[in-house]
């Protein structure tokens, strides 16, 4: 897991996502068409889900939390937040973790990472690619999408920015991702995280392109701090509540979503 996965407050007490968030896109309309109709930016999201789980053992992406598997109520909240599509990076147990998101909307997608053991920077990697389109078109991405640059222009589809999550943090609220967004489509931003701490940034976070060809520099089991770090004043920390912020990470969490919780 990474860095921000270990230091995350072990206290959940986070609502289900609900119909009070907005209705699940459904077949041909998808997420990323409601929010262009509202005049949001076009915003996917990664939802990384191949770790090994060493420390829980077996497949924790697919634990039921309030009857419903973990991976899938974080995917719910980013289409309820307008991010689309979502890409669901798959690695260990990807058999069980695309049966736990089957019926969901056209716009859930699957990536393999193949390389999951090597950490999470493979799979934040993975994502990137998978959500830009094509590694190539990063060239373009690097200079802002509407600039030309000497590789490829970004497809007019490409998203605007992406949402990085973790499927083992099943209480963040759609609210929540909408407002990171915002945050990073302010003026002179190009990045917004959840606060940790002081100079502590990480998930869930938004990345726009000029971020995501360092993003494919990352190695070993990192996340997306040191990239979120380096954009300096660019950065936009949004405080959340540890309770919203909780993992699963070890058998001694299993209490924490047996707990019940208000809706």
């Amino acid at each position: 897991m990474g860095e921000a996965q270990r230091e995350t407050p072990r206290e959940s007490q986070g609502r289900q996502p609900s119909a009070a968030d907005g209705p699940l896109p459904g077949p041909g309309r998808t997420a990323q068409a409601a929010a262009g109709v509202r005049g949001r930016p076009a915003v996917a999201a990664v939802v990384l889900a191949a770790g090994m789980a060493t420390r829980m053992g077996g497949v924790k992406q697919v634990l039921p939390v309030d009857g419903e598997p973990m991976v899938r109520r974080v995917v719910a909240a980013a289409l309820m937040a307008g991010l689309s599509p979502v890409w669901v990076v798959t690695g260990h147990g990807a058999a069980a973790v695309q049966a736990a998101l089957a019926g969901m909307p056209p716009d859930v997608r699957f990536v393999y990472n193949p390389d999951y053991a090597a950490g999470q920077a493979a799979s934040l990697k993975a994502g990137v690619r998978a959500a830009a389109g094509d590694a190539a078109a990063l060239g373009a991405g690097a200079r802002g999408p509407d600039e030309t640059a000497a590789g490829p222009r970004l497809a007019a589809a490409a998203p605007q920015g992406l949402a990085v999550l973790l499927a083992d943090q099943p209480f963040v609220q759609p609210a929540t991702l909408r407002r990171l967004v915002d945050l990073a489509f302010e003026p002179g931003a190009l990045a917004a995280a959840a606060a940790y701490g002081p100079g502590r940034p990480g998930p869930p976070c938004v990345l726009r392109p000029p971020l995501w060809p360092a993003v494919l520099q990352l190695t070993g089991d990192r996340g997306a701090r040191a990239v979120l770090l380096a954009a300096g004043g660019a950065l936009r920390v949004l405080p959340v509540s540890p309770e919203e912020l909780g993992d699963i990470d070890g058998p001694g969490d299993l209490e924490l979503i047996r707990r019940p919780r208000p809706r």
